[in-house]
């Protein structure tokens, strides 16, 4: 039982890497290159429901392989993904700023060329 309890490559490292991967590919994915801040908004809180869900059921596996296939339930695995959120949580706020500032750059180009083309 004390082997459980230690951090190690399977029940700590990479089902953080997974989540922090799909917390950077989601938001390119379903984003884009929109022009709009609404739908990267919506996009964002898209991307923190599936991480979290996901990271729910990572805490459950991880759990009935702990407890011989006992499941908690679904409370206790979201309440458990949620402190997975502490690692995954600010590089979702670094990702959407990075592609905010993308949408602006985007917008400000296309005006740029609008305005080259009346001149």
């Amino acid at each position: 039982m004390a082997e459980v309890l230690h951090l190690n490559l399977t029940n700590a490292i990479l089902p953080l890497v997974l989540l922090v991967a799909l917390t950077v590919a989601l938001p390119a994915v379903l984003a884009g290159a929109t022009l709009s801040q609404g739908r990267l908004a919506v996009v964002v809180v898209m991307t923190a429901l599936v991480v979290w869900g996901v990271g729910a059921g990572i805490m459950a596996m991880l759990y009935a392989q702990i407890n011989d296939g006992v499941w908690p339930g679904v409370g206790a695995s979201l309440e458990r993904s949620g402190l997975m959120a502490l690692l995954w949580g600010p590089v979702l706020a670094l990702v959407w700023l990075m592609r905010a500032q993308g949408i602006e750059r985007r917008r400000g180009l296309l005006m740029g060329a609008k305005h080259a083309a009346a001149d």
